[in-house]
């Protein structure tokens, strides 16, 4: 019995003509982060998707690299015109999200649904 064993899983949910949505699950950390950053590219890169969303709703943990992560996945997509939307921040990733300000710099919605729709 070593440390403590986090699983991480990031999978893209659901694709539609406009959108994408990327689910998130377990910590997102200078390991995880990467993978995140990849299939959020992966996502983005069907014709006519003009949204990718991030379902974070089981994001246990978050770093600074992960914010950095998004922060490159969101200038990323910019560049081609594709929104990145975050769904339903878990309350550790509402937390940092109000104490860094970042709450304010991206597209954060309550729910998977509304992010959708937006």
């Amino acid at each position: 019995m070593g440390g403590i064993a986090t699983d991480f899983e990031v999978s893209i949910d659901e694709h539609a003509d406009d959108y994408s949505v990327v689910a998130v699950r377990g910590e997102m950390d200078l390991h995880t982060s990467p993978k995140v950053q990849g299939a959020i590219e992966r996502a983005s890169e069907s014709n006519g998707v003009d949204a990718v969303v991030v379902d974070m709703s089981g994001v246990a943990f978050m770093d600074s690299t992960a914010l950095s992560a998004l922060v490159r996945s969101k200038d990323a997509l910019g560049k081609r015109d594709v929104a990145l939307r975050l769904a339903a921040p878990s309350d550790a990733v509402a937390r940092i999200f109000s104490v860094t300000g970042f709450h304010d710099f991206f597209e954060v919605f309550d729910s998977r649904e509304a992010a959708i729709t937006a």
